[in-house]
């Protein structure tokens, strides 16, 4: 085994993502309200969802004494591998943990750390947790100042745990010289469950989507060894592909010698902790980087928070001349380049601006909406033959046109893009066809596909225009459209959750005017059919309960952005249930609104521990967005604008006692 200080990592001289400190705020998510100590602890809660809509309300009736016993079985077990994931060979029995660090043990553990930190010999201790005096294993050691990761590595297991902190800490000490006096928290993995696997493993579905940052990577050639703890994946944000290129580039091997018979792969368990250095020192349990937040946090007070934090994300992304930040990336705390773009997310998340504007008569974010808009136009708008489009790389599609269109005429200033308006919506009318279906693209030429997300995204807007000012000859389309693609939505072949929130939207908008029962029924239907598509008893890990992820169905991989517009499209089903006294659906659709909204304060950037790895200098380009996943730390500006659109129609919806689960 390699004694490097830098095995792990990368050598001296290469750049790596920055990481920040921790700030002594109070956790975001908390309900604020004295004495409610549950609502400001993160945990882990099991419950129960069936997609049949009456099993799926009894399950969930029978969850809630589950809270403590999730939490245990996920975060302490030693093969927590889940539900539906791949087989994992059992843990080598020496790598197991015999006395699991426990809650009780933290404080005492954070002053073991500070005590080892200002020079305390093992000796001089005092007790030790049982976990501490078990024989160690590899840990992973971290010093962070004002966010910035100083000084890190492996230190290989000798002895006791405590004696392998010790000494790790020592090193880093040594390494850090003057600036050791600088460092105000430490991030540390205690290694065990140790288990070999073959990279396919690695590669596969249940580890790329379910189990990475929940177990740490070994690769290891004769002598060559590199690890990446849960915390390093996540902070890296890398996945096995770049692992193994880092370990070729480490140990100067060849393609064919970084991929052969000699290269073994490990993946192992840790005891993952976040140290508060200080006069008050505090250790934190993490889990794939982060606490994970139990159902019992959701609260008119704590989406407030989470609303206000993620348009805080919107308004710092706009730039001086309007641009909008498209995907920030904060583990090398930089934006992605100008390639990754796409113009119906730059447009939802201009209509979250402007939606949120006109909620809170805001006339910063109104103005900044607008900024928004011109450069928009003045990047991406032509005209024509009289036609206005949204064209960028040659591709005009329908559902940017609809999308901008509809950023415009939900601005206060409307009138000042009348003619860009007027354009846009003939392309639109000129997409449309007798039989109520829509072409997808006006460039390029015949192109048509995306039918699950672009004429939803045009009926939206023609439901916005109906809603503002009726119109019998609009609305007819409107009815010719939602009888063509109820009908193609419901053949087999073509059922996509993907479709559901857009049509949702659109049709709950015209019914609230028509009161038509065809619109109500087949809004019961797709979102009765939503509700199995969502993770809560089958989630692998207690971080991924809520969100909508159907793990065998070949509906693509899970996303913050889609958790988030199935909760837009969920709400108003909610509204149209309780609207006509149907109590059984609308309390369905409650409780799945409820679990999707813990996967969003889940994946916000908010607090200490969120931030603990992003620099101080860039909090403000990461506080307030959301992770793609609970393992991708990529902030994509439709990761925040689509559950903030559904939140707010949340929190203007929800009475207090809707926030209960079950």
């Amino acid at each position: 085994m390699s004694s490097s200080p830098y095995e792990g990592e990368s050598k001296p001289g290469r750049p790596h993502p920055s990481s920040p400190r921790s700030a002594a705020v109070e956790r975001r998510h908390s309900t604020a309200q004295p004495g409610d100590a549950a609502s400001r602890q993160k945990r882990g809660a099991p419950g129960g969802t069936a997609s049949k809509l009456g099993t799926w309300i009894r399950s969930a009736l029978l969850v809630a004494p589950l809270v403590v016993l999730g939490y245990v079985v996920f975060t302490r077990a030693p093969d927590p591998v889940g539900s539906g994931g791949a087989s994992l060979p059992a843990a080598d029995e020496d790598t197991l943990v015999k006395s699991p660090l426990s809650d009780a043990d933290l404080p005492r553990v954070a002053e073991i750390m500070v005590a080892l930190w200002n020079g305390t010999a093992v000796a001089d201790l005092g007790p030790v947790p049982a976990r501490l005096q078990e024989r160690a294993q590899p840990i992973y050691l971290a010093a962070r100042h004002d966010g910035v990761r100083r000084q890190r590595r492996w230190q290989n297991g000798k002895g006791t745990v405590v004696e392998a902190l010790a000494a790790g800490i020592g090193r880093l000490r040594q390494q850090l010289g003057a600036k050791a006096s600088e460092i105000d928290a430490l991030s540390v993995d205690l290694s065990h469950s140790f288990r070999t696997v073959e990279f396919q493993y690695l590669r596969s579905k249940p580890f790329r989507r379910s189990h990475r940052g929940v177990f740490g990577v070994e690769i290891r050639r004769g002598d060559d060894v590199l690890r990446y703890g849960p915390s390093r994946v996540i902070d890296s944000n890398r996945g096995p592909n770049r692992m193994r290129e880092v370990f070729r580039d480490r140990y100067d091997l060849t393609d064919e010698q970084s991929q052969d018979d000699e290269v073994t792969f490990r993946v192992f368990r840790a005891d993952e902790l976040l140290v508060k250095l200080g006069t008050t020192p505090r250790a934190k349990r993490l889990f794939r980087g982060n606490e994970v937040v139990d159902v019992s946090a959701v609260s008119a007070a704590s989406l407030g928070r989470w609303a206000d934090l993620a348009i805080d994300w919107l308004r710092n992304n706009v730039h001086d001349d309007g641009r909008l930040t498209y995907l920030y990336w904060p583990s090398p705390m930089r934006e992605a380049p100008p390639t990754k773009n796409n113009m119906i997310r730059q447009w939802m998340a201009t209509v979250a601006l402007g939606r949120w504007a006109a909620d809170r008569n805001d006339a910063m974010t109104w103005d900044l909406s607008e900024r928004n808009i011109d450069y928009n136009l003045a990047k991406f708008y032509r005209e024509q033959d009289g036609l206005g489009m949204i064209e960028r790389l040659g591709k005009v599609k329908l559902g940017a046109m609809a999308l901008a269109t509809l950023a415009i005429v939900e601005h206060k200033n409307r009138a000042k893009w009348a003619g860009q308006e007027a354009a846009l919506r003939r392309s639109i009318d000129s997409l449309w066809h007798d039989d109520g279906s829509f072409t997808t693209f006006l460039k390029p030429e015949g192109r048509n596909d995306n039918t699950n997300f672009y004429p939803g995204e045009a009926l939206l807007l023609w439901a916005v225009l109906y809603d503002q000012q009726p119109d019998p000859a609009l609305l007819e389309r409107f009815m010719r459209s939602f009888r063509y693609y109820r009908a193609w939505h419901l053949d087999e072949n073509n059922r996509n959750p993907a479709f559901i929130p857009w049509h949702t939207q659109a049709y709950y908008l015209v019914w609230t005017h028509t009161q038509d029962e065809k619109l109500r029924d087949f809004v019961f239907e797709m979102n009765d059919w939503l509700l199995g598509v969502q993770q809560w008893d089958d989630a692998n890990h207690p971080d991924e309960r809520g969100r909508f992820y159907a793990r065998d169905r070949g509906f693509g991989p899970p996303h913050a952005s889609s958790t988030g517009v199935y909760i837009e499209g969920l709400i108003d089903a909610f509204r149209l249930a309780r609207a006509v006294g149907d109590d059984k659906r609308a309390e369905a659709y409650r409780l799945a609104l409820v679990r999707g909204m813990r996967s969003q304060l889940q994946l916000q950037f908010a607090d200490e521990v969120d931030l603990s790895y992003v620099a101080a200098d860039q909090r403000h380009r990461v506080r307030g967005g959301i992770r793609t996943t609970t393992y991708d730390n990529s902030i994509r500006c439709d990761n925040v604008q689509h559950p903030l659109m559904g939140i707010l129609k949340v929190l203007r919806t929800f009475q207090d006692s809707d926030y209960q689960h079950p």
